[in-house]
Formats: structure tokens, sequence, C-alpha cells
């Protein structure tokens, strides 16, 4: 009862929060943490007890599947660079370079313990990035590939984490045959366990009209293909990623259900992202407690480390910067100095670091008592930190200059394909007078927000074309549809644009 009473209030708090981050214009993730964290000086708060083994679980599935469904295949495509350049390349960098720092920092900690270590501090946390990135203002590009990276970085930190693992539990030498075979696996095995699933739960929203069901399939298939994928050695949050991308690329998927699954995803993202950070901030009265007398020591390592990964980041994102430059590429980030030093700076650790720390048995890892302070510390700088100070970042850097930073152009392209598609429909219907027909127009151009003149005399021919204006509405959500589909659209864009015209055509249809 009392853990299902701290959960509860973790919920309130985050709601609470929510609220006071977007009326001050901070990260409402980085304010919940230090709220919860603050809460170690209260006495008399009982703790939140959740097994380490079930943090990811639990917590990483409906998170990913939020994310991922947002993004989709041209994209994926578009910045498999990106993709393979951060979330891989840039992972095992880190790696090796704070495996090197700790086995200076802890002499005698070993090398397995240092890669243990070193693969749960180095991936960027893909749902700090995403609940703070777009609030403070970051422009789309670089939200899309500070997303595309954290879709995918976690497989690398965690087969090399649990390949380490298993080394160090079993007293036995790393095998890097093993680690490479183990990752080769568990990407291909993840590859097609997600695609296998998202067609299949496409098939069976496109055969059912319900829309709780529909629903609730979105609801459990994330935990489903997270635990079978563990449970065959594939990589749970490729799996997790693909299926959302595949399903939501090949269902039919009608203005109502789309509008209902935003906000159910909507509401479940924040309510799991808050319970998530407010679990890092209970955190800390934990990890105090069991350092005791070697806690500065332990926060100095966790200062040197982090500073060690957001200097790797950002040599790496200099040369990417450089790269991209060089290949004339303009839809991916970064491709200015400005933004490889926000980028750099929004490197943000999370729950999985959290997690993957929380796990590690106590009988096998020396300095395992300063373990969770480390981790804290590392959470402190590189997360909370920027969090608080992207804001202070965004005023000082000059990001208006990149190539359609706010992404003005894009949605008005967007806005005049919906127009042309809905007028070649209107277009076929020359039997309708020409007024009701440029009445109908100029309502869509109105609600679209593109209309000049009065709205008023509009309310009779409402009525006496709905027919017309539900065939011109659907013209023009098939061709947004259709673009969200094609390569260089973002589909953050698409899914703004799309929102307007689902609700045009719910307020038609009644």
């Amino acid at each position: 009862m009392t853990t299902l009473l701290m959960i509860a209030a973790l919920l309130l708090t985050t709601v609470a929060v929510v609220a006071v981050g977007e009326r001050i214009g901070l990260p409402w993730p980085a304010l919940l943490t230090i709220v919860t964290a603050g809460a170690f000086l209260v006495p008399g708060i009982p703790e939140l007890e959740i097994p380490s083994e079930l943090i990811l679980p639990v917590f990483l599935p409906p998170l990913l599947w939020a994310l991922a469904r947002r993004t989709s295949w041209p994209v994926i495509r578009g910045q498999l660079s990106t993709i393979v350049s951060l979330s891989v390349l840039l992972v095992f960098a880190t790696i090796a370079v704070l495996t090197g720092v700790t086995l200076l920092l802890l002499p005698g900690i070993g090398v397995a313990a240092a890669i243990v270590l070193a693969a749960a501090l180095a991936p960027p946390d893909p749902v700090a990035v995403d609940a703070v990135a777009e609030p403070v203002g970051i422009p789309r590009r670089i939200i899309t590939s500070l997303q595309s990276e954290g879709l995918f970085n976690d497989a690398a930190s965690i087969v090399t984490f649990h390949v380490a693992l298993g080394a160090l539990v079993a007293g036995s030498e790393l095998s890097w045959t093993a680690g490479v075979l183990s990752f080769l696996w568990s990407v291909i095995a993840a590859v097609a366990l997600g695609l296998l699933s998202g067609r299949l739960s496409a098939w069976f929203t496109d055969h059912v009209p319900s829309v709780e069901a529909s629903n609730a399939l979105t609801w459990v298939l994330p935990f489903a293909i997270y635990l079978l994928a563990e449970e065959v050695g594939a990589s749970g949050v490729i799996a997790i990623v693909i299926a959302a991308v595949e399903m939501n690329s090949r269902a039919s998927i009608g203005a109502e259900d789309r509008l209902s699954g935003g906000a159910f995803w909507g509401t479940v993202e924040i309510l799991f992202t808050g319970v998530a950070f407010g679990l890092i901030g209970l955190s800390v009265r934990d990890a105090v407690e069991e350092v005791g007398s070697d806690l500065w020591a332990a926060v100095g390592v966790g200062v040197v480390l982090s500073l060690a990964a957001i200097a790797v980041r950002f040599l790496w994102l200099w040369g990417s910067y450089r790269i991209n430059r060089w290949r004339g590429r303009t839809n991916t980030a970064p491709l200015r100095m400005q933004e490889a030093l926000l980028m750099s700076w929004a490197g943000m650790r999370g729950l999985v670091t959290l997690a993957l720390v929380l796990s590690i048995p106590s009988g096998f890892f020396p300095f395992h008592h300063e373990l969770a302070v480390i981790a804290l510390v590392v959470l402190l700088i590189t997360m909370v930190l920027p969090a608080l100070t992207l804001p202070w970042l965004m005023g000082r850097l000059n990001l208006e200059q990149g190539p359609d930073a706010a992404g003005d152009q894009a949605r008005a392209e967007l806005v005049e394909r919906v127009r042309r598609a809905a007028r070649a429909h209107l277009e076929e219907h020359p039997e309708v007078p020409t007024e009701r027909i440029d009445a109908i127009r100029q309502w869509i151009s109105r609600e679209l927000g593109d209309d000049t003149e009065a709205a008023g005399r509009f309310a009779e021919q409402r009525r006496a074309a709905g027919k017309l204006r539900l065939g011109a509405l659907r013209a023009a959500q098939e061709e947004l549809i259709a673009a969200r589909r094609e390569p260089g659209v973002n589909p953050a864009y698409v899914d703004e644009v799309l929102g307007t015209v689902d609700r045009m055509i719910l307020a038609a249809e009644r």
C-alpha cells in the first residue's frame, strides 16, 4: 500500500510540476527531479521500492513507443548516417573513453567492471531529450536528429553492459568476438521482430473498428515486444521502435482514432516520464545513505566522468558538423558550430543510466557503494543542469540562421498541399454552385490559419454543402498521410497540420 501511495503522490506531483514548468518557462522533468530529490530532507517520507530489474521493462516500453510513433521511415532513412554515427559509433567511443577514465579514477576496479559502469553512463536518454528539447524552442531539424539518436542508442550500451556484466559475474575474460556477435544478433533479431509485430498490429487495427480496442493494443504491445525481445536475446529498444514506425506507416487510422490515440499517448508520456524522473530524485536519499563517508570521493568521480562524456560528445559532434558541411547536407544536424554546442549540451543521461547502475549486483562489483552517487552526479550534470540552462543557452546561440529553423516554410508548404488537394476534389463536382464551392474553400483556408476574409457568412453553406466539404477534407487528409511517407518531409510538421484537418473532419461529420 505504501508503494501505491508513493506512486499516486508522484503522479499528482508530476501534474503540478508540469503546470508550474509551463508557467515559468523551465523544463518540468528537471524541476520534478529537483523537487523529489529534496524529499530526502523531509523526515518521515517512506521509501519507494521498485525492484531495479523492473525499471526498464516497466518504464522504457511505453515511453519509447510514444516517441517512436512520431517518426517515420523516410525520417529514419534520412537520418541513417546520424543514427550510425551518434547511436552506435559515438556510444562505443564514449564507453571506451569512460572506461579509461574509470580505470584511472578507481584503481583496482578491473576492465570488465569499468566497462559495465561506462556502458551505463554512455547513452543520452531519449525521454529526457524529448521532454526538454521542444519546450525550450530548439529547432525541429535539431530535435529530429536528437530524437533519432535517442531512439536507437540504448541498444549499443545495453548490449555492451550485459556482455561486460556477464564476464564480471562469471569471473572470466571479456570476449570481444562474443560481444560483436551478440550485438549483431540483438539488432537483426530486433528488426525482424519489430517488423513482424508492426505489420500484425497494423492488420489488427485495420480489421477492428473499435477505437478502444486499437488503443488497448498499442498499450499492451510495447511491453509484449520488449519482453519477447529480451527473452530471445534481441534488443527490446530497437524492436519497439521498429514496430511503432511500421505499424503507424501501414495502419489505416481515421481522424477520431488518431486524435484519441494522440491524446492517450500524450497523457501516458507525461505520467510515466513523471514517475521515472521522480524515481531519479528519490534515489538520492538511498545513494547518500549507502555511500557513507565516501560521499565526496564518489561525487568527484561522477564530476570527472560527466566532463569526460561531455567532451567526447562535443568533439564527435564537431567532427559531424564538419562532415555535414563538406557533404552539403541540409536536413540533419549539426550544420553549424552553434548547433554542435547545443547538441553537446543536450546529451542528457536519464532513466536508462539509473536503471542499469541500480541493476549491478553488489557481490561482484568493486566500489559498489559509490555507484548510485556516481550515477546521480552524472544525471545532475548531464541532465538537470542542461535542462535548466537550455533556455538561457537558446537565447545566446544564433540558431535562427539554419535552414527553416522555425519550420514556417515546411508548414506553409504542407498547408498549400492541403489546399490544392481540397481544391482538386471540389473541382470534380461542377454540379454544385460556384458560390458554395468558394465558401467551402475559404472555410478550409480559415480553419488552417490562411484566411483573410470574415467568417460569419459561411454558416448556412456549411450545412448545405456538408458532404462536399467532408470529401474535400478527406482528400486533404490523404495528401498529408502520403506526405508523411515522403523523404525530406518532417512528420512532426505533418502531424501538426494533420491534427487540424482531423478536427475539421470530425466537426464536419457532426
